[in-house]
Parts: structure tokens; sequence; C-alpha cells
């Protein structure tokens, strides 16, 4: 199964109305993974939302102290939620694509921080942070 590409404009245009919504969804089974549904886990600060237990939560901290979550939904995108700077927190969006691997941070502590994860097709995909607050699209 190939990986699919999504470009999504800045984060803020691309809210998908899911506040307190789980992030689940059907599971396709890729080349490396067995047909059962993987485990479950909730979102840890009461952030509401679920995610692929063994993939955990990948937390990104900015220069201005404000945080935010990527995790792997049970369908198997990517998800995230961010802390406003009047403090509360964002709905989740989906930064699309289809992972099997946990969401890597690279660039932890500053504006414009990488994500990657191992896509379906067994690739390193990774979205960039830029200066206007929005991502680019997936790239290998």
């Amino acid at each position: 199964m190939a990986f699919s590409i999504f470009r999504k404009p800045a984060l803020a245009a691309t809210t998908l109305a899911l506040a307190g919504a789980a992030l689940t969804g059907l599971v396709t089974a890729g080349p490396a993974q067995a047909s059962t549904s993987p485990q479950a886990c909730q979102v840890s600060g009461g952030l509401g939302g679920s995610y692929i237990c063994e993939y955990g939560e990948s937390w990104q901290t900015y220069p201005n102290g404000q945080r935010q979550v990527f995790v792997v939904g049970t369908n198997r995108e990517v998800w995230t939620r961010y802390n406003a700077p009047e403090g509360g927190w964002s709905n989740w969006q989906s930064m699309g694509g289809k992972a099997r691997s946990k969401v890597e941070i690279s660039g932890n502590k500053t504006w414009n921080p990488t994500v990657a994860v191992t896509g379906m097709d067994g690739n390193y995909w990774y979205r960039q942070r830029m200066n206007n607050g929005g991502w680019t699209g997936w790239q290998k």
C-alpha cells in the first residue's frame, strides 16, 4: 500500500472540527503488520483522542513555551493538536498520510521542526513547519 500524501495549508486553516472526538478509524493492514487492530491508548493531559499505543506521543515545545503533540491515530493518519497563546488547545487536525511508525521530531525547541514517519510503503516521509506556521506537504 502506498503512503498517501496530502498537501495542507497552514494548520489554523485546516481545522477539522474534531474537538473532543476520538482519533479512531478503520485500520488497514500493511505489509508488515497483522490483520488485527492495534491497541489504542488515550492521549495524555485530557486532550481527548486515541492513538496506536506502540507509537506513543511526540511532543514539540516552541521557543515561546507553546506545545504541540503528534500521534498516529488508529486510522494510521498523523494527527496534531497545539496549545494557543491564550491557553486553550486547538482542535485535532489530520496531517494526512498513513504511518507505520512513531512520529519523530527533529529540531525540537525551534520554530521550524521536522516531523517524520515510516510510511506504509516502508519509506521515510517528512513534513517541515514553515515560518508562517503552515507545513510543507509530505516528502520522501
